[in-house]
């Protein structure tokens, strides 16, 4: 998409008059440059420059560069100079501290001023006058909590009146500050939601001054909106003749989306709430998937049955101890067990809940009365898959005592079974089982039908294989 031309005011338009001019906001990343007017301490006429993106745009919002983790800010002192923080924020010092939050909502990770208030004031000790080449601010919220709204003031602390925190009220122009620059990122119209980026630096890199001091008179984002104070990530001050500047890496994005070569299918994994598990998930997790969903979908054909295009996989961490669980076409994973699994049985778990999405049993004919395949067929069959299929090496069915095994027991046991019964009775066992439960027409007569054994025989038979060894 061509982004739309420049758009440019002046440094004497109150921040009112300047959001009536936002720009759009656009659904990929966008920019714009607003050019200020220079005050007559000021070296030249700052521009902000602004970038927005979506949720999974991993703060790469260019032009704007990604946070720095080695700039001026990172040794300075913030404070609060007017205001209140919320009592889910973060504090001060998390707008210096190089990170940046892991998802669209996460609080503690940002600084906001408190519910029911307009915004505040926040101050910035540099410690030392130092020539400042760039500021930069980032925040993030899902709603009309991650535009920005502020204005910058800059002073060097030597004027004889100047004061260090002045509150609102108080004209800081007045007090020994520079008024910099606007900053309004709200979009016009549209959602406000999302990752935004400013940077106010001078058009031909020259630097904005040499201060020591510097102050956001922040305003609420979302003006009728009580809890609408902007969710501010990061805040960079860049120095002139500070060292070679050290940018944050843009993390993988938190949504990882895939077609098929074929078109056929997408996949997406979205693992905002287990950032730690998103480079796991597109290298070693998605190869997986995009392998072993289209062979799961030959295995296991009937007719007139078409198996799920679009799977999606989402990582959560409210699910106790159930390692992953599937309903319909969305796979939930428990992050905590999967990232304690990665050497271990996280893929073969996916597997199994690959293989209920391509199950799809419970339909049945209409008109007909349906008979569901019990659980433990459900079950065996996906850990027949799993464990005989993907991962046989792994021998992770073995039965070491032939009394306590059961054909019904469910899981591995089940899947043990299921084998023997192919092995040894019925090569096309695995396709006749699933489609009876796709189609829902499940009968215990169905095991005589197709091997001419009851299923209690078959189970007897089946332990006495492993009494002798044979399993």
């Amino acid at each position: 998409m061509i982004p739309p031309p420049l758009a440019r005011f002046t440094a004497a338009a109150t921040p009112a008059s300047f959001s009536n001019n936002r720009r759009s906001s656009l659904s990929a990343l966008w920019l714009g440059a607003v050019a200020i007017a220079a005050c007559p301490s000021l070296q030249a006429a700052p521009v902000v420059t602004q970038g927005h993106g979506g949720p999974d745009a991993a703060f790469s919002l260019a032009p704007v560069p990604p946070p720095a983790i080695n700039d001026a800010a990172a040794k300075a002192t913030f404070s609060l100079v007017d205001g209140s923080r919320d009592g889910s924020s973060g504090e001060l010092a998390v707008l210096a501290d190089g990170k940046l939050p892991a998802s669209e909502d996460s609080p503690a990770a940002n600084f906001f001023f408190a519910d029911n208030t307009d915004g505040g004031r926040i101050g910035v000790d540099l410690g030392s006058i130092i020539s400042v080449k760039s500021i930069g601010s980032y925040s993030w919220h899902g709603g009309g909590r991650g535009p920005q709204v502020y204005t910058l003031f800059a002073a060097d602390g030597k004027a004889e009146h100047f004061n260090a925190a002045p509150k609102r009220g108080t004209d800081p122009a007045s007090c020994g500050w520079q008024r910099v620059a606007a900053v309004d990122t709200r979009p016009h119209d549209g959602k406000a939601g999302g990752q935004y980026a400013v940077e106010i630096s001078n058009k031909d890199g020259a630097p904005l001054g040499e201060f020591r001091h510097l102050l956001f008179d922040v305003a609420k984002a979302a003006a009728a909106d009580p809890f609408g104070n902007t969710f501010f990530s990061e805040i960079d001050v860049i120095d002139a003749k500070g060292p070679a500047v050290e940018r944050l890496k843009p993390a993988l994005p938190l949504v990882t989306n895939h077609v098929s070569a074929d078109g056929k299918a997408s996949y997406s994994i979205d693992s905002s709430k287990a950032p730690d598990l998103t480079e796991w998930s597109e290298k070693e997790l998605l190869p997986v998937i995009v392998d072993w969903y289209p062979k799961l979908v030959a295995l296991l054909p009937s007719e007139g049955f078409h198996a799920a295009t679009v799977l999606k996989f989402e990582f959560r961490t409210d699910m106790g101890g159930v390692p992953a669980y599937t309903a319909g076409n969305k796979i939930s994973l428990n992050a905590p067990w999967i990232a304690g699994q990665l050497k271990g049985e996280a893929k073969g778990c996916v597997i199994h809940e690959m293989v209920h999405v391509v199950q799809g049993y419970g339909r049945g004919p209409r008109g007909a009365k349906p008979a569901f395949a019990p659980g433990w067929v459900t079950e065996g069959l996906a850990d027949y898959v799993r464990w005989y299929l993907y991962e046989p090496q792994s021998k992770g069915t073995v039965i070491r005592d032939p009394k306590q095994a059961k054909y019904d027991a469910s899981y591995r046991v089940t899947a043990n079974f299921f084998d023997w019964v192919v092995t040894t009775q019925d090569k096309d066992l695995l396709r006749k089982l699933n489609t009876a439960g796709r189609e829902a027409r499940y009968s215990e007569d169905l095991w005589k039908t197709w091997t001419g054994k009851t299923l209690a025989q078959l189970g007897e038979e089946w332990k006495k294989a492993i009494a002798d060894g044979r399993r």
